[in-house]
């Protein structure tokens, strides 16, 4: 997968930029880099890093700091979740954690959320190569689900709304109608729907809590034979949450299943995932020290 963060290239730093006729390049290094500490989001950061070698250089020059202060305002709301998520990794827990452990760390997570003796810890004692992986996961994977899911989750509203419509005119009609409505799929090149800040967090917040999920105990290479055994940390799992969240997590679930059911059908390797390291928390590749 190719990646989409601030700043993909590694090494050494760039060459000094030749000078420019922009008024943002020509602007001191200190104001430049205060500029760099307020952007608003990830997406505008990789775009003026990758647009202006200068602001590129500039942010290069103090990439860790400017990074954690972008990653503090792009998972406000779901910093708790997404941290989660990176700590659940096999980087962190092991290709196939014991039961021990991961009953551990969800007792650990119940401890991070808002109603938790112990609150999550900031970006600041994160590794510099924990943030710059969080940063490419959150450009390459959850911004893109979370657009995908909304045009799946808008289509489905259209059509119940059609079938309504049909069945208040007879059974007849409604029969007719439902079966000439096609289901409701992923456009892959569609128009991007604009969501409220309240629903962006939510998608993904739920899209962070499936990863999690399937890194504990969805994924077969964690099944050990006790099954019971399974069901008792994927209840203590669910339990962490409120039932809105929980059904939430199961229309992410119907999403994967029916909305990419299309798009997993056009590839010409399916994915398998019956076999070990075939799962969700793979790194992506070149994210352990070169993101962004």
């Amino acid at each position: 997968m190719e990646q989409s963060a601030p700043d993909m290239v590694s090494g050494t730093a760039p060459d000094p930029p030749s000078p420019s006729s922009s008024p943002l390049e020509n602007l001191p290094a200190e104001l430049r880099d205060q500029i760099l500490s307020r952007i608003p989001d990830l997406p505008s950061l990789h775009s003026i890093v990758r647009a202006s070698p200068v602001m590129h250089a500039q942010y290069r020059s103090n990439r860790d700091t400017l990074l954690r202060a972008c990653l503090e305002r792009e998972f406000d709301g779901f910093l708790v979740h997404a941290h989660a998520c990176q700590m659940s990794r096999a980087d962190h827990l092991g290709e196939a954690p014991a039961r021990e452990v991961t009953t551990g760390f969800v007792e650990a997570y119940r401890e991070w959320l808002p109603s938790g003796s112990s609150p999550c810890a900031d970006l600041g004692s994160v590794p510099p190569s924990d943030c710059r992986w969080m940063a490419a996961f959150q450009l390459t994977v959850i911004r893109p689900l979370t657009r995908l899911y909304s045009r799946w989750a808008l289509e489905k509203f259209r059509l119940a709304a059609a079938l309504a419509a049909s069945e208040e005119q007879g059974p007849e009609t409604a029969a007719e109608s439902k079966a000439t409505i096609p289901p409701a799929v992923v456009h892959v090149g569609a128009s991007a729907n604009d969501l409220s800040r309240c629903e962006d967090i939510r998608i993904m917040r739920a899209l962070y809590q499936c990863e999690t999920y399937h890194h504990l105990i969805g994924h077969p290479r964690t099944v050990r034979g006790n099954l019971m055994a399974e069901h008792h940390v994927s209840d203590l799992f669910f339990s962490l949450f409120d039932p809105w969240e929980v059904e939430a997590m199961g229309c992410i679930d119907l999403f994967f299943w029916q909305g990419l059911d299309a798009l997993f059908g056009k590839l010409q390797v399916k994915p398998n995932t019956a076999l070990p390291g075939a799962g969700p928390d793979i790194p992506l590749p070149g994210t352990q020290e070169d993101l962004p």
